[in-house]
Formats: C-alpha cells, structure tokens, sequence
C-alpha cells in the first residue's frame, strides 16, 4: 500500500466509523441504516465494516442476545455466554473482569491489518446495547426475554452472584438499589466503556472502546449508574462526585481543557464560561487520581488533537436534531445535579441548533366548562423556523400521509374518566379572538425534539423552584401540557410501534408525569394525578411501541425509572393519609426507609423495629444497620454499619456525626463528617453542619475551609455564605467577610439578619456606602424598627464632617447624595422615626439646603412631640425629651435668622403653641408623678422659657 493510499483510505474508515457512531445516536426511528454501499473502499477486508453495520439495529434497540448471535463477535459471545458469566461471578468479580479483558482483546487482536478501530467500535456497539437493554428492563419496557447473559428472574435478586454485581456498583460510598433489574448488563456497559476507576490506569490496560462518541456514551453509562443508586435524587441526596465528573464535567470541558460538547455549533462563549464556573468548584471539591477524563483515557487522535477536540468537531457537523438532543441531555443532567447556574445557556444553544422558540405567557380563555367570562390562562406558545422534521421521526406538520384515526397514546387519564361530574376541563380553551397564528402556536402538535426541549425545562423549574408554591405547579403544568398536545389522526411509523398520535411516546409519558407533579395539590385533580402515576407504571409491559421506539430518547428526556415512578406512588399514598398502603408498597420495593417513615408516622415504632430486625437476621446490610440506628437513637449500630461496609458506607458516618451533633459532642461530630465527606464529598448540608461544629469549637481555620467547599458545591447556601463570613469576621479578616456576606444577602434578599449582618460588617469597615444599602434594603423589608439611632446618626456624621479613611479611600462627602436619596426613601417608609428626620436636617444644612432642613426639623418636631406621650419608660422619656428640647431650640433659632422672616410669620405661631402645649402636658406629668426626675423639671423650665420667648415675639410680630 502506498503511504498516500493508506492515508485516503485511514480517511474513509474514519468517516465510516463516524456514520456508524452517529447513526447510534439517532432519536429518529425511520432513519435509514447504513447499507453494504456505504463501507469504504480500499484493502480493509469489507466483512468487517459488513459485521458493523449489521450490529447497529440491535444495539439501538438494546438487543444484547441479538448482537452476541452475530459469528464476527464470536470470542466476547463465549466470555458472556450464561454458563461462562455465572462461573466467573461465582470467583468474583475479578474474574469476570479478567475473562471479558481477555476476550475483548482477543476479538481486536484477531483484526485484520488497519481495522482494529473497526472493532473498537464494534465493541461500543455492544457497549450500547447492553446499556439500552439494561435501560429497558428499569426505564422503558417492554419486558425483556431472559436470554442474555445475566438472569432476570426475581428469584436472581438474592443469589450472591447479584449480590456481588451490587457490591461492585458501589461508589463513593453510595449502594446501588437492590432491586436493579438485569444489574449485570449495567456492569458490562461500565466495564466496556471505562467507567469503573479501579483498573483505569493499570499498566497496559487501555481502553477497550474507541470512537468519536465513545465520551458520549461513557456519560451516558456513568448518569445511567448515577440514577441507579439507592438513595439517588435530584435534591442532593445519593449524588456521586465521580458519576458528575463523567457525566458532565467530561461534556463541557474545564477552562483549560475542551470538553465534546464545547466548541462552534455547540456550547461557546459566555455559556460555556458559566458552565465552567457551575462546574469547576465541585471538581475542586474531588479530585481522585481513581477516576480519569476522557483526556486520559482515549488515544490523541488527528494529528496530536484531543480525542475532545476531534469529537466536538465531529458532533457540531452531526444532524441539528442530534446535537440539539445531546444538549438537552446536558441540560437534563445539570438540573439533576443543581447546577442550575448553566442551564438557560445550554438551553438556548439547544434552541438555536433547530431555530426552535417558547415562551410561558398568558393567553384569554376559559378553564371550565361552564365559565362565560374569560380570564388570562397560563399557556406556552411555541414555533420553530427551521424545517426539522426530516431529521426526525413522528409526524411532520404538513403531511398526511400514512395516518388513521385509530392509533394510541400512553395512557392519558381524563378528568372526565376519574370524576364525570367535574367541569373542569383539560386544557384551557383559547379564546376565539386569538389570531390563527398564535393559536398554532399554542395547540400545534410538537415534534419529538421540541418536545424535549419543553421537557427540559420543566425539570429545570422543578428543581429551582419551591415545589409546593401555586405558580412554579402552574408553570409545569403549562409545560406538560404543550407536550401533551396530540394529532387529530395517528401515524404508524412501523408495524412494531404502531399507529402514535405523538411524536414519541417516551416523551409523551414523560409530559404525563410532569403533569402528575403539578396536580397533586388541586382538589380537582388529585385523583387523576395518582390514577395516573399508577398507569404510568403499568404502561411499562406493554408490547407497543416498541423498545427501539421507546429508547430513542431515554437519555435526554428524563423520563424516571419504574422503581422511581413506584417510589413517587408510595410517597403520594402516604402524603395523602393512606400510609398502611404505602408501607407495603415500599416493603414490596425493599426501600427500608421508607417503610420505617410510613410505620413511624402511623405511630407503630415497635413494628417497624421488629421487621429491621429480622431483615438484619436474614441478611446484614450497612442500610439496614443504619435504618435500626436511626430508630433506637443508638450509635453503635451506625458504628457496625461503618466496620460492615468496610469503611466506605458514607451515610453510616453522617448518621453518626448528626448524632453527635445533636448530644453537643462536636469533636466527634467534626471527626465523623470528616470520614464521611472523605468518601463522599458531594454533600453540602454535612460540610455546612461540619462548619458550624468547627465554629463553636473556635476552629476558625477550619471552618474557613469547610464552608468554602460547602458553597462551592451548593452556591445557593445563603446561611453558608453568611457563616463564612462570620469567621473571616471573627478572624479579622473583614474585606473576605463583607464579599461573603455581600455573596449571602444577594441570594436571600428577604431576610433582613442578612442585611443587619452585612451593615455591622460595613460598619466596622467604614463602609458608607454598604451601610447606605443595607440600611435602604431594610427599610423596603419594612424593618424600620430594626433601623439603630446610633448607626444612622455614625454615617450622617461622617459625611457631613467629610470623614477621611473611609472604605477604599473615600471620604465622606462623596456620599452626600447617596445619603440625602436615603432618607428621602426612609422617610417615606418609615416616617415615624423621629432621629431620620433629625440627621436629614444636618444633611441638608452641610449641603446648603436650609429650608429644606428647617422642614425636616418641623417634621422631627411633630414625631417627636406625639411619640414622647406614649413613652412609659422614665430613663427613655428622659432621652426623648432632651431630643424634643433640643428640637425645639434649633427651629426657634433657625426661625430668628433673617433668611427665614417670611417662612416665621407662618410657622413662628403654630410652634410656639406647641411649645407651650409640651410645656402644659409635661407639667401635667410631674404634678401627677410619685417621683418624679430632677431632669423633667430642669427641661420644663427651659421649654417653658422658650415658650414665653417664642409667644413674646409671635405677638409683637417679630422674628
């Protein structure tokens, strides 16, 4: 061969390989496979790229034993043959491994010259498909035949071979669910894609799959385990720092180092930089040389470019509709993890790629049957500018060909099945003066990819939202129901799916739950809410769609898995007082915890003791130890679940630190959260409990550090910022307190300790400005009682003195106007505080605007003299009547000065009747006092002197 030949050929395997890994990543079921013609042409043997592209079907559609039956996957077929898989795991799981290297490598070795990347890529195809069979068996259905290599009987579930597989998906300390269906086939997807950490970087080994989307794939495994842990929830719990890091920091890259979905067509710019920015602190949080990117583990490729680069460059030139699902996907994760921070960027790159818009908005129409009159209704109008959909399967919205008017859906409950007296009706129902564009807009069917992306924020406003609040429930609902959002006459794209009247019926079931999530409060519709979950469940055995269908979107639609519908059932059940019910169907699932709530709460402590203990005498579980130490308050039982799980069950040592944090024992809280979060860091309630130990123990240094990883994994921690902030302050370190706590008043605005925190800071800072702020935000939180003398009077002086060595340098006089707005807000909302009005006064003389001072001081006056009655307290009455006197001789010398003869002709009267009447009403109060306070009757010689004064001058006509 000569070396130009080699290099045009080693091009046309490339391009090739790619076809075939796109083609993996298709969401269109009608896309035509690649055919015998499209093999390159060259002195590659064309059986091998023929044995390729026959494995691309099935591994689509997750048949396994389909892709193993072909005779060019002949050595791995052996290694996984039943027989061969259950005699390695009776050895170990070492030994599986060994065997499944052993024959993986021997399947590339026997290539032929130049086609060894063929089958790396065959391999990812095997790869795929016991991913997707093993999603099928948890997420989509339909039932799958027990003809692979692992069993899937329900009497599988207690051997000690599936045993041993849930042992090896432990990780970071988080147990994988002990109900996993088909749990081997998500070990063989993990194995083959390089997920596990524990041989990554063993001499020699290498990867055993190559390919431009092989990082796609390795995410997609990695989330794929990450939801399969027991304890998994997009609320904080059971997350993975190593399962993040591969499922989405590998994705976007870091700053100095590109990720595959990162570059032009992709994610670029300002969002790839605030996805660096969500990212980056959890990766500060972890860094373990067990888990290893993508940067280390795939070959550079492409003239020394990344195998991350090369990938980009790949994907970005991939069909719209493909990248536009990868970065829904992203999307999907990001919410599941709470990097929320990145999501609107990645969303609108995803818009973009198909030219695709929506908005929530309000739109005239009725919600009931009956209703005459019409009322704004929350309703999403959506539109696309792109012609897409010959890029993707379902209907297109100018054909008609191939439909019916009998087709199905998943089943979609209708208010009217579950209650025939209810007038409420489905959807809202436009009014008739909307335009006809506008209502296609808001009825038109979407397709398959639009629909992901409305999918994609509904979980985005579910996890950033309050989920019991009125209007984040009202906002989803609007979501799912633009999903929802059907043909008139169905379609039938195969004769395995069926005629549909949706674009995709994974993405149509998970508009129905979304939907579920935001009926669950309403009286009205409750019922069908719960109805619903349970068809969702039961939805799972049907035989159509098929599971080709059903699976081309499973990764970018968040579509949860049965066990997960099952769970949101029973945790429904008991929200709604059935929880007899609900313990057996968490019994049924094995989710202990649960249960033991459920037995809890109907006040049968007793039992749920009992039934632990005899699950403990049947098989000890780290779990299950916990669940006993949680009920009996005992510590030692958290104590074995730690020795059991040898060391590595997280949970054992955060149930023992809360323990001890709650009996006042903080060193020995401190040490237990230590070795938990050294197993799991991912956990920011442990690091800010952690903190908050180490603050009363003084450990300042310690806590510094703490509450700085606490934060950096949940940015949105306002308490934990403002911590950090109290113990830079409690070290002296007042610049880092004031940005901590600038950091914490702007994530929780309402509260007004944040503001009050933030101004003691400024104040000792000398920061005008700060306190300027903070004092304005607490007026407007109409906290005016919490507003000090002390400190309003420290900054008026400041600037009317024009202070020196303020904050940064400045002097007070460059905060006259920012004083003088204050109080011209303060005043107005809080107009009885008699000192604001005092100090604007002084303001406003050093800025020359005597007339204006000469009113606040009347106004000061009028507040004064009312409040000072109502004053029961002597010491207190005593201050506000110095402050009255004091008042008063200011206005009656500022009434004297010439400036102000005709303003005293209309004011000097009025004031020196209330002068005389202060002087009246306080000698009242000392003829009946007991003991009166020599103070009170020096100042009512004084008032009354100064009424004589004023009255003598009132009558004479003179100022």
């Amino acid at each position: 061969m000569v070396a130009g030949e080699g290099a045009e050929n080693a091009i046309c395997e490339l391009d090739f390989l790619t076809q075939c890994e796109i083609n993996l990543l298709s969401i269109d079921s009608t896309s035509s496979l690649l055919a015998q013609a499209d093999c390159p042409r060259g002195e590659s043997p064309q059986s091998e790229y023929s044995a390729l592209i026959g494995l691309l079907a099935a591994s689509r559609a997750g048949d396994l034993p389909g892709v193993l039956a072909a005779p060019w996957l002949e050595p791995l077929a052996r290694v996984l043959a039943r027989a061969s898989v259950e005699s390695a795991l009776d050895m170990g799981i070492p030994v599986l491994r060994s065997r499944l290297r052993s024959g993986c490598n021997a399947f590339i070795g026997a290539a032929p010259t130049g086609v060894a990347d063929v089958r790396r890529c065959g391999l990812l195809a095997v790869a795929v498909s016991s991913l997707h069979l093993y999603m099928r068996a948890n997420w989509t259905g339909p039932a799958v035949d027990d003809v692979g290599p692992f069993c899937l009987a329900d009497s599988y579930f207690s051997s000690a071979a599936n045993r041993r597989i849930l042992e090896a998906l432990e990780v970071d300390g988080e147990p994988a669910y002990e109900l996993l269906l088909g749990a081997g086939y998500l070990w063989l997807a993990l194995e083959l894609l390089d997920v596990f950490p524990s041989h990554n970087l063993d001499a020699g080994a290498g990867p055993l799959v190559s390919g431009i989307t092989y990082p796609i794939w390795r995410g997609r495994a990695a989330f794929a385990w990450q939801l399969s842990l027991a304890e998994a929830s997009d609320r904080g719990f059971g997350q993975s720092p190593r399962l993040f890091q591969l499922s989405i920091c590998d994705m976007v890259g870091e700053a100095e180092r590109a990720g595959v979905l990162s570059g032009s067509g992709l994610i670029t710019g300002e969002a790839l930089a605030t996805l660096h920015k969500a990212t980056a602190p959890v990766l500060k949080s972890w860094r373990s040389g067990a888990a290893v990117s993508i940067e280390q583990s795939v070959a550079v490729t492409r003239d020394g470019a990344s195998a991350a680069v090369v990938a980009a460059k790949a994907i970005a030139a991939a069909p719209d509709v493909i990248r536009t699902a990868l970065l829904v996907e992203l999307a999907v994760r990001l919410c599941w993890y709470g990097r929320t921070k990145g999501f609107d960027g990645v969303l609108a790159a995803a818009c973009a790629g198909i030219g695709f818009d929506f908005e929530v908005t309000g739109v005239l129409g009725i919600k009931r049957e009956y209703q005459t009159q019409e009322f704004a209704q929350l309703m999403v109008k959506a539109g696309t500018g792109a012609d897409i959909n010959a890029q993707q399967g379902g209907h297109t919205r100018d054909s008609i060909a191939g439909l019916s008017e009998r087709g199905s859906t998943p089943g979609n409950l209708k208010l009217k099945e579950i209650d025939d007296m209810t007038d409420v009706l489905e959807g809202p129902k436009v009014s008739s003066s909307v335009a006809e564009d506008d209502r296609a807009k808001l009825e038109e069917p979407l397709t398959s990819i639009e629909q992901l992306i409305l999918l994609a924020k509904c979980h985005q406003v579910w996890v950033s939202s309050n989920p019991n609040d009125e209007m984040t429930l009202q906002e989803i609902n609007a979501l799912a129901q633009r999903v929802l959002a059907t043909h008139q006459m169905a379609k039938e794209v195969s004769a395995a799916d069926g005629p549909l009247f949706t674009s995709n019926w994974v993405n149509f079931s998970c508009g129905l739950w979304y939907r579920c999530k935001a009926e669950h409060h309403r009286n009205k519709t409750r019922e069908r809410a719960a109805f619903q979950l349970q068809s969702l469940v039961d939805q799972f055995n049907d035989e159509k769609p098929s599971a080709a269908h059903r699976l081309l979107v499973v990764h970018s639609s968040g579509y949860p898995a049965r066990f997960h519908l099952q769970r949101e059932m029973g945790t429904r059940m008991m929200r709604m007082g059935m929880v007899s019910t609900a313990h057996e169907q968490f019994k049924k699932l094995r989710m202990w915890p649960e249960a033991i709530d459920c037995l809890m709460v109907a006040e049968r402590n007793v039992e749920a003791q009992d039934m632990v203990k005899e699950l403990l005498a049947e098989h000890p579980t780290p779990r299950l130890w916990c669940c006993l130490g949680d009920l009996e308050k005992e510590p030692k039982h958290f104590e074995t679940a730690w020795e059991l799980s040898g060391k590595r069950f997280a949970r054992a040592q955060r149930s023992l630190g809360r323990h001890y944090f709650s009996k006042g024992e903080l060193e020995k809280a401190v040490d237990s959260f230590r070795l938990a979060l050294d197993v799991n860091p991912l956990h920011s309630g442990i690091w800010f409990t952690m903190g908050v130990a180490q603050m009363r123990l003084q450990r300042w240094e310690d806590a510094v550090f703490t509450f700085s990883r606490c934060v950096g994994i949940e940015d949105e921690n306002s308490e934990a910022w403002a911590n950090l902030a109290a113990v830079h302050s409690a070290r002296g370190n007042l610049r880092e307190a004031r940005t901590c706590m600038s950091e914490a008043c702007r994530r929780q605005r309402e509260s007004w300790k944040m503001w009050e925190s933030f101004m003691g800071i400024c104040m000792q800072l000398r920061d005008i400005q700060g306190v300027i702020q903070a004092l304005r935000r607490l007026a407007e939180l109409d906290q005016g009682a919490r507003i000090q003398e002390r400190i309003v009077g420290m900054v008026a002086m400041a600037v009317v003195s024009d202070a020196q060595g303020l904050y940064e340098g400045r002097t007070g006089q460059s905060f006259s106007g920012q004083l003088d707005s204050l109080f011209k807000f303060m005043t107005e909302k809080c107009s009885s505080r008699a000192f604001v009005w005092r100090f604007w006064a002084e303001l406003q003389d050093s800025r020359g605007e005597r007339h204006e001072a000469l009113q606040s001081r009347l106004r000061q006056h009028r507040v004064a003299q009312a409040q000072l009655w109502d004053e029961r307290d002597p010491e207190r009455f005593t201050v506000k009547l110095e402050d009255l006197r004091e008042c008063q001789e200011v206005i009656a010398g500022t009434l004297e000065e010439p400036l102000f003869v005709e303003v005293a002709k209309e004011q000097l009267q009025p004031f020196a009747y209330s002068v005389r009447d202060t002087a009246r009403r306080l000698e009242t109060k000392l003829d009946t006092g007991l003991q009166a306070p020599a103070e009170w009757k020096k100042e009512l010689a004084t008032i009354s002197a100064l009424a004589v004064q004023l009255e003598s001058c009132s009558t004479a006509g003179m100022v």
